[in-house]
């Protein structure tokens, strides 16, 4: 009983310490406003709808003055659970002792020191409005969830998984990834019955997925009358398009307003020397050209443009969401094939900078230690693979949400580190369980040598 109840306490000071960690960047640099941040607090129509009610709700209860800060104080203690809460996660099920777990909460820790002090934005996400705040740390749990399903078979383990994946999309669609870490997880439990595993992973998604677009549609209903999920998906493939197109594609355009529109995308693009023909050659100048454009071209370009379109040819200025919606559709349905193989050179550059940035950041030397890394992690995951160790079942999962996460970023948008930070801490405490495994596996090995040494002699 004493022992239990140490066991607690020990937990509830790690969560404490935990919680005032993330807090005190709350303390210290207050509640910062992100550049996307005013449109979920407007409850914009481009916006996913979970975010925007979660600030809705603390700004009824609390009122406009004081509920920003109070909703910095959720995201920072909930962050500081999620951090234990993989920490306990790992400790209970690789057996580790109280400075692995320190090792592990560390990695976490490490993460935010990093956004705060080092990148560009510097500052920690949790005591910002913006989506990361709160899906970093869902993303860890569905993380916990998704290794549960693996290891213990549990159907509760998957709904409940089903279930962050269907909150985490609806706060920030890139999340969909989710359900597809969902789909392989499932395909693993049902290996021996491969066709069941296969409809259940296929229905689970399909539920995940529809689900999604009808929470995004009553939603809509209900803040602007509309029930149709919210504007602005197509817009980060069309951003890609923009990057890689040239004037000649018009004639690729069937809507007439959308040819007017991309004329004049193109001439400012031009302008601006936004396009990939700006770009000098290899993989990381394109990336730093293209992260540099991609913005520049969706918030200083295409939106100004469309409005200008709108407004000088008197349509109404309710509808503007709805119509540009309607364009930026028409072009990227339009362009897809004219622009595929400059994309798919794109989304290569997209998929080597989305691998180092999520393990370093890219650089010509850290470049060939990120490589290393890899090589060592897979090289590790393999090894005690073969010897059914457990955490190669954890690291496989880390490395398929790295892989994921990077590819579908890649085609629809660009790899910058706000991105790629969900699997950074995870890399790291994926690879220091190997390396206690793989360190009670030679320590066992030579036991079991000693032993039959003994015996022999």
């Amino acid at each position: 009983m004493r022992k239990i109840l140490e066991k607690k306490i020990t937990w509830i000071v790690l969560f404490l310490i935990s919680a005032s960690f993330y807090l005190i960047w709350l303390f210290y640099d207050g509640v910062i406003m992100s550049v996307d941040g005013p449109t979920y607090v407007e409850m914009n129509s481009a916006r996913e709808p979970l975010y925007s009610i979660f600030l809705w709700i603390f700004r009824t209860i609390f009122g406009v003055e004081s509920y920003l800060w109070i909703v910095a104080f959720v995201q920072c203690v909930f962050a500081g659970f999620a951090a234990v809460l993989i920490a306990y996660e790992l400790y209970r099920r690789f057996r580790l002792g109280l400075v692995s777990v320190g090792i592990i909460l560390a990695a976490n820790f490490g993460l935010t020191l990093l956004n705060r002090f080092v990148a560009n934005r510097r500052y920690s996400y949790y005591n910002s409005i913006c989506t990361e705040a709160v899906a970093f740390s869902l993303w860890i749990i569905l993380i916990i969830y998704l290794s549960r399903v693996i290891f213990d078979k549990q159907k509760k383990d998957m709904i409940i998984s089903l279930v962050l994946c269907i909150v985490l999309a609806s706060i920030r669609k890139q999340m969909l990834i989710g359900l597809i870490l969902l789909f392989l997880s499932v395909l693993y439990v049902y290996r021996k019955t491969f066709f069941k595993g296969l409809l259940v992973g296929i229905a689970i998604v399909a539920v995940g997925f529809l689900t999604t677009q009808g929470i995004d549609s009553v939603y809509n209903f209900a803040i602007r009358g509309e029930f149709e999920p919210h504007t602005g998906d197509s817009s980060f493939i069309f951003g890609n398009e923009i990057y890689v197109a040239d004037t000649s594609m018009v004639e690729h355009i069937s809507d007439e307003r959308a040819k007017e529109v991309f004329l004049e995308i193109m001439r400012r693009a031009e302008e601006n020397q936004y396009n990939i023909k700006y770009s000098q050659s290899g993989w990381m100048n394109l990336q730093e050209h293209y992260s540099d454009s991609y913005d520049k071209i969706k918030f200083g370009i295409t939106i100004p443009v469309v409005d200008e379109y709108l407004k000088n040819n008197g349509y109404p200025e309710d509808k503007f969401g709805e119509l540009y919606e309607e364009i930026t559709n028409s072009m990227t349905k339009d362009l897809v094939f004219p622009c595929a193989m400059s994309m798919l050179r794109l989304c290569w550059s997209n998929v080597l900078g989305g691998m180092v940035t999520t393990v370093l950041t890219v650089h010509p030397l850290l470049n060939w230690i990120v490589l290393g890394m890899y090589i060592a992690y897979i090289g590790l995951f393999v090894f005690l693979a073969r010897k059914k160790a457990k955490s190669s079942g954890f690291a496989l999962l880390v490395l398929l949400a790295i892989l994921v996460n990077v590819g579908f970023t890649s085609l629809t948008i660009y790899c910058q580190m706000r991105y790629m930070i969900y699997n950074t801490a995870l890399f790291y405490q994926a690879g220091y369980v190997m390396l206690v495994e793989l360190f009670r596996s030679v320590k066992k090995d030579g036991e079991d040598y000693s032993g039959v040494a003994t015996k022999a002699s």
